[in-house]
């Protein structure tokens, strides 16, 4: 690549960077300023710096409860999918049983499913099985709704593990399990964890199927808490932008911590 294209392509990044982080930092003002001096100078660095609205958002109107609901369902949601997607996915390809490529196509099926078409139908259900109303009325359907992606995507990063790997340690009288723990997780690692990172980023967002199943305010999530706002406080900008940079934040901080494995994991088996 010549010097000219290397300054045209930072050039470019350059500019998609500013226009990605430009309503992120207007957010950021918004979010540092009172109401009276909140159109005062909208693009200048208000000081002192004012964390009242951050204060009156974590503590008065109930935002740490939803935070910690949020969280709760998202972990859940999370470490149940990590439990069974791997072990579908490594079945699908290292495993010889009848209805193999029936069974994928079915959760492949799952993908092109939208949620809203399900859910009055999964709202009779749950109201059958008494989950109406609970943390576990949402964490379980979620998890459900996330398998057939997250099993397509563990099965296409099972396609790097090695049969010569699997062959030697059942030689060496390992079990099904003890072969899939030590012989393929640390194989597909990195598979493992964009599998983790998009799970817990879809349950975070999630919006509709909370707003449907869960009635008190004290187990709502972050989205649903967060769209109460509006209507409790009047256009109240500076909390509403408060209010969504704490529910960003863990994103961004998951992210961070994970993202040199989700790149190598999204990209596994793209130059097969």
């Amino acid at each position: 690549m010549s010097n000219l294209s290397r300054h045209i392509q930072t050039v470019v990044l350059f500019v998609f960077a500013i226009y990605a982080l430009a309503p992120v930092y207007l957010v950021l003002l918004a979010s540092m300023r009172s109401e009276a001096d909140l159109f005062s100078g909208p693009l200048s660095v208000p000081w002192p710096i004012n964390i009242e609205n951050y204060r009156r958002v974590w503590q008065e109107s109930g935002f740490s409860v939803f935070f910690l609901n949020s969280l709760k369902i998202s972990a859940s949601v999370t470490v149940l999918v990590v439990l069974s997607a791997p072990l579908a996915g490594f079945a699908f390809v290292k495993m010889q049983f009848k209805g193999r490529e029936a069974l994928f196509a079915l959760f492949l099926a799952g993908l092109v499913v939208p949620a809203p078409s399900i859910i009055v139908a999964l709202y009779g259900n749950l109201q059958a099985l008494g989950m109406i109303d609970s943390h576990l009325g949402v964490i379980l359907p979620q998890a459900a709704l996330l398998m057939p992606f997250s099993v397509f995507l563990m099965r296409t990063v099972m396609q790097d593990v090695p049969d010569e790997l699997i062959e030697a340690s059942v030689m060496d009288g390992a079990t099904f399990f003890q072969t899939f723990l030590r012989v393929v997780v640390p194989v597909v690692r990195p598979g493992l964890m964009s599998l983790i990172l998009i799970v817990f980023l879809f349950s975070w967002q999630e919006y509709l199927l909370p707003l449907v199943v869960l009635q008190t305010e004290s187990l709502k999530p972050l989205t649903v808490g967060a769209a109460s706002l509006q209507g409790r406080y009047g256009v109240d900008y500076g909390g509403i932008a408060a209010a969504g940079l704490i529910a960003f934040a863990p994103l961004v901080a998951l992210f961070l911590v994970m993202q040199r494995s989700f790149v190598r994991g999204i990209s596994a088996g793209a130059v097969k």
